[in-house]
């Protein structure tokens, strides 16, 4: 194992014990289906259904259906997408309906046989006012995600790490940190057009009263037209 290698993996690591500190925790189960297909040589298009399962994945809690739009600013390296999510949330009393939009940069750079990627958006979401009582809505979120792929020479596998931060940018609180989301998944290319991907995620509440840890397994299936 070169030293790049221990590295990422010891500070993977040490992420997991500070998030297994929070003082409430559950388990829960993400399943997704994507389709995309590339608009020329520098955009690209995305439909896709997710299912959100928690309490110990005995509960159906969401379904987000979503509409989004890639277009590449320079080559490979700076890209730029829009994104929009209809959710469905099923409550503990009701159910909601919530719209969300999201505008983002990402950008990518190659190291040796690693690959680095950096995303950073701002996410709208608008609540339902005959649901629940907000004090502030839409609500907007700034999001943060830094992203380590390895390429496995001629294998279709390809494992990754990543890290995202969740900061509010209208509340009672101003402007912080309030959630953190690791993830280790892997990647396996079955054709051309085929491609699954498994994760474990974990979701973390910082900063607030009662906060709440919660762990996924997740699986999506990606058809790429």
């Amino acid at each position: 194992m070169t030293k790049i290698h221990a590295l990422i993996f010891l500070l993977f690591c040490a992420m997991i014990p500070a998030k297994l500190m929070s003082q409430t925790f559950d388990a829960g189960a993400i399943t997704s289906v994507a389709v995309s297909k590339d608009l020329g040589r520098y955009s690209s298009v995305k439909a896709e259904e997710e299912l959100r399962f928690n309490q110990n994945i005995t509960s159906f809690n969401r379904s987000k259906t979503t509409l989004g739009l890639n277009y590449s600013l320079y080559r490979d390296i700076l890209m730029a997408e829009v994104d929009y999510n209809f959710i469905y949330l099923n409550g503990i009393d009701n159910y909601e309906f919530r719209h969300r939009c999201s505008v983002g940069l990402s950008t990518q750079t190659d190291i040796d046989r690693f690959n680095l990627g950096f995303k950073s958006r701002v996410q709208t979401t608008w609540r339902d006012e005959n649901r629940g009582s907000y004090n502030f809505n839409p609500k907007y979120v700034w999001r943060n995600k830094i992203e380590l792929n390895y390429d496995i020479f001629g294998s279709p596998l390809k494992p990754y790490i990543s890290e995202e931060l969740f900061c509010p940018l209208n509340g009672a609180k101003g402007f912080y940190l309030n959630g953190l989301r690791t993830t280790a998944g892997l990647k396996y290319r079955l054709t051309k057009h085929n491609s699954v991907e498994v994760q474990l995620m974990y979701d973390q509440e910082i900063q607030q009263a009662n906060p709440q840890g919660i762990i996924y397994a997740c699986a999506g299936w990606t058809y790429k037209l």
